[in-house]
Order: structure tokens, then sequence, then C-alpha cells
């Protein structure tokens, strides 16, 4: 149903779970009556991902200064 999702997506973890695979394992057997939903789950985790990268960039130099 849902095609070229990078692996780096659909292996982001958040408490130990893969998110967008716990999603879909938990409506197992149900219809898919919001696919837009998950597409939205989806691009939030992508610009998540995004972030934590900007964020671990800039992380060393904060740590830096605050060790000072």
């Amino acid at each position: 149903m849902f095609k070229n999702v990078p692996p780096e997506l659909w292996n982001y973890q958040i408490g130990g779970y893969k998110v967008l695979e716990h999603y879909l394992k938990d409506r197992k057997g149900r219809q898919m009556d919001d696919a837009g939903y998950f597409c939205r789950v989806a691009a939030s985790l992508t610009k998540t991902m995004e972030v934590q990268k900007e964020i671990d960039a800039l992380f060393p130099k904060v740590e830096k200064k605050v060790i000072e």
C-alpha cells in the first residue's frame, strides 16, 4: 500500500518501537480508513529526523561552552 518509505524512516524508533510499523500492526486486520493520517505521521517523522540531525551537529559546540 505504501511505497518508497526509506529504511531510515521505517526504522525510526520512539520508546523502543518502530513508529510506523507499530502504527500499522495496531491496525492489522482492519481497513485503513485514513491513509492520509499515516502519510502525515511519516512526514512529521521525516521532519523530526532532520531537526535531530541539526541538533546533533550543534550539540558539541553547546557542550563545549557549558564545560568551559
